[in-house]
């Protein structure tokens, strides 16, 4: 079992980073915001680039749980890849800071591009099976599964993204309102796009 104060420090770690950017953020505004000694941070985190590896970990690995929960008990796989679509925008919208987060700073040094890249990996991979069972199925009309599944994770993310910037912190939380407008975008934009013809 994970120690309750790393999920402190990851807490902390995301208000930080997110206020200060990667570069200018420190640990010791990191220890003060999560109650810790700096050395706690560093018991568990060697460094910032490690604190902030563990972030991107433990942030995706929160995507793909969130994802799997609303498609576990959907069958049809348009259905399913509609499902997963208004997960990821909703996770990014609950999760702003981490969102902006993730998608900002991980394209930083290489070795958190390396990183970010094997991690957004599995996430992608979880977007492609859902493709693959709908081609093979009939369900949809595509030729190439992963660079489908990323252009998907990527019009998501921008999407939810755009809002971000353009909202103020107190509108974020009322960010749901616009999930019918954002989602209507992208069904027109990815899901007609991929789906068989004969489907519609």
């Amino acid at each position: 079992m994970r120690h309750e104060k790393v999920d402190m420090i990851f807490q902390a770690a995301v208000e930080v980073f997110a206020e200060s950017g990667f570069d200018q953020a420190k640990m010791d505004d990191i220890a003060q915001m999560a109650g810790v000694a700096k050395g706690t941070i560093y018991y568990h985190f060697k460094s910032k680039e490690e604190l902030f590896a563990g972030l991107i970990n433990e942030g995706i690995e929160k995507l793909i749980e969130y994802a799997n929960r609303h498609i576990e008990s959907v069958e049809e796989p348009v259905a399913k890849i509609q499902h997963l679509i208004k997960a990821h925008v909703l996770f990014f919208i609950h999760h702003a800071k981490l969102a902006k987060l993730l998608l900002n700073e991980a394209f930083g040094t290489k070795e958190r591009q390396r990183h970010f890249r094997g991690k957004i990996r599995e996430y992608i991979t979880l977007i492609e099976k859902v493709l693959i069972e709908g081609k093979e199925k009939g369900d949809f009309n595509i030729n190439h599964t992963l660079e489908t599944a990323s252009a998907i994770f990527g019009a998501a993310s921008v999407i939810v993204l755009q809002k971000l910037y353009h909202a103020e912190d107190h509108e974020v939380a009322e960010m749901e309102k616009d999930l019918p407008s954002i989602l209507e975008t992208l069904d027109a934009l990815l899901i007609k796009g991929i789906v068989d013809v004969t489907e519609l």
